[in-house]
C-alpha cells in the first residue's frame, strides 16, 4: 500500500476525500488528513509517505510553498494539488514544480480522482521498481566490490585496451575508486603460509575479508583513496602520493604495512611480507609496476615472512647447483644412517646458507631438494624394510609450494626426521638384524675394499654362516651386492658429478683403475665413458632397488 496525506483547508474536501474513494482497492492508505498547512509541514518533514495531495489556497502556507518547502528536504513523494479557476496561475507554479497533476474542485468527481489515482500507482510502481533495481546493483556492488576489483586488476595487468580514459572513468564509478591523483606506489602483500592459513578460516573468501578488513582500518588513518585489490594469495595496495618527496612516501608506506602486519599477527595469527616497488608512478607506469612484479613473484623464495622488502631486479647464479651434487647426497646419507641429528641440521643450514648467497633460481633450488630427498630415498630402500611409496607424491607436491628458503629448510628437516625415523625403526628389528647391519656398513663404506671376512668379523659373525644367511634373505651374495651398490654409485657420479674415472676408481675402493674398469663393465655392458656420454647403453645387471 502507498501512503497518502490530505491536507486542505475545507474539512468537507478532506471528509469527501477520506469517504469517497475506495483507497485500498486503488493500492493506497490515506495515514494523514488536515486543515491546518503549517501542522501538516511538521507531520510531513517528520514521516514517511509517498503521495500528498493538497489544495493550493490555504492561510499560513499556501499549497505550493508547502510543496517547496518539502522538496527542501529533498522529499520523493508525489503531488497532487487541488485548483479553483481563480486559482489557475498557482496551478502553472504547481507544474513547474513537478507535481504529479491537479484537479479543479469545481468539476472534481470520483470517477476523476481515481482515474488519477490509478495513473499515479502505475508511476508509483514503475518507479518502485527501478528504485529496486538499483538497490540491488548497489547490493551486488557492494557485496562482491572485492572480486569486481580483483577482475579489475586482472584486465589492467594482461589487457591493453585499459589504457582508454573512457574505460578507467567508468570502472573508476563502478567500483567506487578515485585514480585522480598524479601518481601512486605499488605494494604486492603475500599471505605467509597461505594453506595453513586457510585452515584457521572457513575459505579463503573469509580470510580475505578479514585481511582487508584490517588493511582498511589502517590504512585510512595514514592516506585517503588507497586502493586494495585481491588476487589470490595475495594482495596489491596502491598508495597514492601527494608529496614530492619520495622520502615522505617511503616513510609512510612503511609505518602502514609494519602496522597491518603487527594487527594481522596480534588479532588473525597471519603473517604477510610486502614487497614495494619503488618510486610513484602515473597511469602507465603503475600498470608497469604491477606487471614487474608479478612477473617476478619467484623472487619471493629469497624474502624472510613477516618483512618489508624493496623490489630490486635479481641476477640469479648461472653455475649448475647440482656441482657438488653427489657428495652431497653421500654425506647427507650417511648422517641419515648414523642417526646423526645434529649432522644433518648442521649441513642442511651451511647448504642453504651457500645456496642463498649464490642466488640459484628458485626452480633451481626446488629441483635440487626434490632430487635430493627422492635420490637418499631411493638408496635407503635398499635397506630392507624401507618404503613408503605415498611419500614421493606428497614431498615433491610440499616442495614445489615452498615459500622461501626458510620455509624450505624446514620442510626438508622433516623429510630427514622422517627418514632417520624410519632407520631408527629399521634398526629395532631383530629378524634379520645382521642384514641390515651390513648393509649399513656398506653404505658408510664405499670408499674401502670390503670382504667378506670384514663384515663377518664387524657382526661377529662366523662368514660361512653370515654368506648363508645373507643370500638367503636377499637373493644375492654378499660380493654381489657390494659391487652392485659401488656401481650403482659409480653411475651416480658419472651422471651427477665431474668425478674422473680414476677418481671414482679410487674412491669407492678399487686397488687398481683397470679393475674398476673391468668390473664396470661386467656390470654396466659397457666402458664407464661410453656410460657417462649415453653411447649404446643398456643396462644388463642393475637391479631396481623399490
Amino acid at each position: 500500500m502507498y501512503r497518502v496525506v490530505l491536507v486542505d483547508d475545507d474539512k468537507l474536501v478532506t471528509k469527501f476525500l477520506e469517504k469517497m474513494i475506495p483507497w485500498e482497492e486503488s493500492g493506497f492508505e490515506v495515514i494523514a488528513s488536515f486543515q491546518d498547512s503549517l501542522h501538516a509541514y511538521e507531520f510531513l518533514i517528520s514521516h514517511s509517505y509517498d503521495v500528498l495531495i493538497t489544495d493550493i489556497g490555504m492561510p499560513h502556507m499556501n499549497g505550493i510553498e508547502l510543496i517547496s518547502k518539502i522538496k527542501e528536504q529533498n522529499s520523493s513523494s508525489y503531488n497532487v494539488v487541488l485548483s479553483c479557476h481563480d486559482e489557475f496561475h498557482f496551478a502553472q507554479q504547481a507544474l513547474k514544480l513537478n507535481t504529479f497533476d491537479y484537479i479543479l474542485k469545481e468539476s472534481m468527481e470520483e470517477e476523476d480522482i481515481i482515474q488519477v489515482m490509478g495513473r499515479l500507482k502505475e508511476t508509483l510502481d514503475q518507479t518502485k521498481q527501478e528504485v529496486d533495481y538499483q538497490d540491488k546493483i548497489k547490493k551486488f556492488m557492494k557485496t562482491n566490490n572485492m572480486s569486481l576489483k580483483s577482475s579489475f586488476l586482472e584486465k589492467i595487468i594482461h589487457e591493453s585496451y585499459v589504457k582508454q580514459d573512457e574505460w578507467w572513468k567508468e570502472q573508476e564509478e563502478l567500483l567506487d575508486m578515485d585514480f585522480s591523483h598524479g601518481s601512486y606506489s605499488v605494494v604486492l602483500c603475500y599471505i605467509d603460509q597461505f594453506n595453513e592459513a586457510i585452515t584457521h578460516y572457513e575459505n579463503e573468501t573469509l580470510l580475505q575479508f578479514s585481511i582487508n578488513n584490517v588493511m582498511e582500518e589502517v590504512l585510512t588513518k595514514y592516506q585517503r583513496d588507497v586502493q586494495i585489490f585481491y588476487l589470490h594469495k595475495k594482495f596489491f595496495i596502491l598508495f597514492p602520493s601527494n608529496s614530492n618527496k619520495l622520502s615522505i612516501v617511503q616513510r609512510t608506506i612503511d609505518s602502514a604495512l609494519e602496522e597491518i602486519q603487527g594487527k594481522l599477527k596480534s588479532y588473525l595469527g597471519v603473517s604477510m611480507t610486502s614487497v614495494i616497488h619503488p618510486g610513484c608512478q602515473q597511469r602507465d607506469g603503475l600498470i608497469a609496476s604491477i606487471q614487474d612484479l608479478i612477473k617476478n613473484e619467484e623472487q619471493r623464495f629469497y624474502y624472510l615472512h613477516g618483512t618489508i622488502q624493496y623490489f630490486e631486479w635479481m641476477d640469479y647464479q648461472e653455475a649448475s647447483i647440482f656441482e657438488h651434487y653427489a657428495d652431497e647426497v653421500d654425506q647427507v646419507k650417511t648422517s641419515i644412517l648414523n642417526r646423526d641429528n645434529e649432522k644433518v641440521i648442521q649441513w642442511l643450514a651451511d647448504k642453504l646458507q651457500q645456496i642463498k648467497m649464490e642466488q640459484h633460481t628458485p626452480k633451481a633450488i626446488k629441483d635440487w631438494a626434490m632430487k635430493l630427498t627422492l635420490d637418499i630415498k631411493i638408496s635407503l630402500n635398499a635397506l630392507q624394510h624401507f618404503e613408503n611409496q605415498s611419500f614421493n607424491s606428497m614431498t615433491s607436491r610440499l616442495l614445489q609450494e615452498t615459500e622461501n628458503y626458510q620455509e624450505l629448510q624446514s620442510l626438508l628437516m622433516d623429510i630427514f626426521h622422517q627418514y632417520m625415523d624410519q632407520v631408527q625403526k629399521i634398526d629395532s628389528i631383530s629378524k634379520n638384524e645382521e642384514i641390515v647391519k651390513a648393509k649399513k656398513y656398506v653404505y658408510s663404506h664405499l670408499d674401502q675394499k670390503i670382504t667378506l671376512k670384514d663384515i663377518s668379523s664387524h657382526l661377529h659373525l662366523n662368514p660361512s654362516y653370515f654368506s648363508r644367511l645373507f643370500k638367503k634373505e636377499t637373493g644375492e651374495t654378499f660380493i654381489e651386492y657390494v659391487t652392485r651398490i659401488k656401481m650403482e654409485k659409480a653411475m651416480e657420479w658419472l651422471d651427477n658429478s665431474t668425478k674422473s674415472v680414476e677418481q671414482i676408481s679410487l674412491e669407492l675402493g678399487f686397488d687398481s683403475k683397470s679393475y674398476f674398469l673391468k668390473t664396470f663393465k661386467k656390470f654396466a655392458g659397457i666402458s664407464p665413458k661410453s656410460y657417462k656420454y649415453k653411447e649404446d647403453y643398456k643396462p644388463i645387471n642393475k637391479i631396481e632397488l623399490d
